[in-house]
């Protein structure tokens, strides 16, 4: 995991991959803002944060340890692929389903390459 400043002049954003409960990994951002100023590496090797109280934070990584006060913090994730996951797919029309039948069995013979070749100028 990496990190970078922001948001604000007192505040960190971790960027890297979460385990979810089930396994996956999904990419994430951790913004920590409001925090005194931090001494921490360029990488973050197998990061845990836990939160203590609203304000007060922890941070290990391997045998490192930081505990921070900051104002707040938010976790952003990618939720993406389990929302379209969810989502059943839309069914195609049959007639779309054979345009495109057609034009594709027509592209892989030669003549018919040469037919979109000249129609596409």
């Amino acid at each position: 995991m990496s990190w970078e400043a922001g948001p604000g002049p007192a505040g960190i954003t971790l960027v890297g991959q979460i385990i979810e409960p089930d396994g996956r990994t999904t990419a994430a951002q951790l913004s920590l803002s409001g925090l005194q100023p931090l001494q921490l590496p360029p990488l973050l090797d197998d990061l845990t944060f836990e939160a203590l109280t609203a304000s007060d934070m922890v941070l290990r990584s391997g045998a490192r340890e930081w505990a921070l006060r900051g104002k707040a913090w938010q976790l952003h994730r990618d939720v993406r692929s389990m929302f379209f996951a969810a989502l059943p797919p839309r069914p195609m029309r049959w007639s779309r389903r054979l345009g495109w039948t057609a034009l594709l069995g027509v592209a892989a013979l030669g003549p018919g390459r040469w037919l979109l070749a000249r129609l596409g100028r």
